[in-house]
């Protein structure tokens, strides 16, 4: 019996090192370009789901499954399915490299006194401005936390949102549930619209490599302040502002919110700025940045670096091997989208597109809406940006400019992952609120997915206009 404790800590470790490793030739790869690096995080990362990923839920061992099957029909279809085999490896270890380094970055932020000011600072707002608050804070905070921002402040939110706060009037519970978890869905959901440290813009890096990252992030930080205002707009036509309850506090003060928000202009300039000096790519700078900003967060929380990197070595070894879910849905449905780019190659997909008898505005907003409509079907928005990403881009010269593409793609990312019925956003929020998952993606959010979508539409048009005509 003493055994059985012993292999499973001794598995613990052994899938924690082989996410470290993931991380680590990721790095040497993109910066350093060592030819042995990139199959070396391929097999690390194929060790970690050897260890782990039988382990994982229903989501992810479907998406292992299929990305299986694509890697069989490879083999009996496909000429030198080798290849294929290591490059499909190769980038989906490059993504959660990426994943991997955010995750020191969950450890410090977990622990911190820092966040847990902020996520009170919003449950705490009056109703005029609890939306917008929770709406920002949650953005704010996904930018370090990912997927962790949901139950942190979700959890802040529900234990907050009593019957006795709400005067006993269970009507006013669950009106504030809606309102306060949409806000954090939504706030979360368009952080991936233009953040670097996000899987949707490592992603679309993956699929149109030629896009400089410059312009596409200060289009998409206008895009995201679009959406973030439609959905406050929403918020205040369906609950119109009524007079605060008495005893309802107003907030002390918002230094935390300043303070977060500084640190996290921190981490995402000198990623920008390390990116640009080594000339790769932006997410090669965040994983160069966040684990030594993670650890430097630490030392000040604990006040040494010993202590702070045994916090760390401790926490790692228990929340890397808890990262298969994360692992397999997100590594799975990368190498899953290139084999299937390889059946469907981008230059047959283009020439097909370029067949389409629509002007070109309109096939970049049907694109878009295309990874709105399959991600209701259960299909992965890194699989149709995969497929869809360089195809479309390799139309420019038929009007259809890169930049428009990427932010067409990535701005229907962010409204999917509010309305996917087996999204790992709406499922946590679910969860929190209890409720089913279709209640909050479609009662809760149904109209602002819907209202986005036309918004993202009229978005592309001008975006369009604007690159056609410069």
């Amino acid at each position: 019996m003493r055994g059985a404790p012993l292999l499973q800590t001794l598995r613990a470790d052994l899938a924690s090192l082989a996410l470290l490793a993931v991380m680590v030739f990721s790095i040497l790869r993109a910066v350093w370009a060592w030819p042995p690096a990139g199959p070396a995080a391929a097999a690390a990362l194929g060790l970690y789901l050897l260890l782990e990923g039988w382990a994982a839920q229903r989501g992810g061992r479907k998406i292992m499954v299929m990305a299986l099957a694509a890697a069989g029909a490879a083999f009996v279809l496909l000429p030198n399915p080798e290849s294929l085999m290591l490059d499909a490896g190769v980038q989906a270890a490059a993504l959660i490299g990426l994943f991997t380094a955010l995750g020191f970055l969950r450890e410090a932020a977990g622990t911190s006194p820092l966040i847990q000011r902020c996520g009170e600072l919003m449950v705490r707002q009056p109703p005029g401005r609890r939306y917008l608050a929770l709406a920002l804070g949650s953005h704010l905070i996904g930018l370090v936390l990912n997927f962790g921002v949901l139950p942190l402040v979700g959890a802040m939110v529900v234990k907050g949102n009593t019957a006795e706060a709400a005067g006993g009037d269970q009507r006013i519970v669950a009106i504030r549930m809606q309102r306060m978890m949409t806000a954090i869905i939504r706030g979360f959901a368009t952080m991936t619209v233009w953040s670097p440290l996000s899987v949707s813009f490592t992603v679309m890096q993956g699929a149109v490599p030629s896009l400089s990252w410059w312009p596409l992030l200060g289009v998409q930080l206008v895009l995201t302040a679009l959406l973030m205002a439609l959905g406050w707009l929403l918020d205040r036509r369906a609950f119109p502002p009524v007079k605060a309850p008495a005893g309802e506090a107003e907030a002390a003060g918002w230094r935390p919110i300043g303070q977060l928000a500084a640190l996290v202009a921190a981490v995402v300039v000198t990623s920008v700025a390390l990116a640009e000096v080594l000339g790769v790519r932006l997410v090669v700078g965040a994983m160069l940045v966040v684990p030594p900003a993670a650890i430097l967060w630490l030392v000040a929380q604990h006040r040494g670096v010993l202590p702070a990197l045994a916090h760390l070595g401790r926490q790692l070894t228990v929340s890397m091997p808890g990262f298969r879910e994360e692992v397999t849905m997100l590594g799975g449905a990368m190498f899953l989208g290139v084999v299937l780019v390889a059946f469907i190659p981008a230059s047959e997909t283009a020439r097909l597109v370029n067949l389409i008898p629509l002007p070109p505005v309109v096939v970049l907003v049907l694109a878009a809406w295309s990874v709105m409509v399959l991600s209701q079907l259960g299909i992965s928005q890194i699989v149709t940006v995969t497929v869809l990403g360089g195809a479309l881009a390799s139309l420019a010269s038929h009007g259809l400019p890169p930049l428009a593409v990427a932010s067409g793609l990535m701005g229907a990312w962010a409204l999917s992952a509010c309305s996917t019925p087996v999204g790992a956003a709406v499922l946590s929020i679910a969860r929190l609120a209890g409720v089913p998952m279709r209640t909050v993606a479609r009662e809760w959010n149904g109209r602002y997915v819907n209202l986005g979508a036309l918004l993202l539409a009229l978005w592309l048009v001008a975006l369009w206009l604007l690159v056609d005509a410069a």
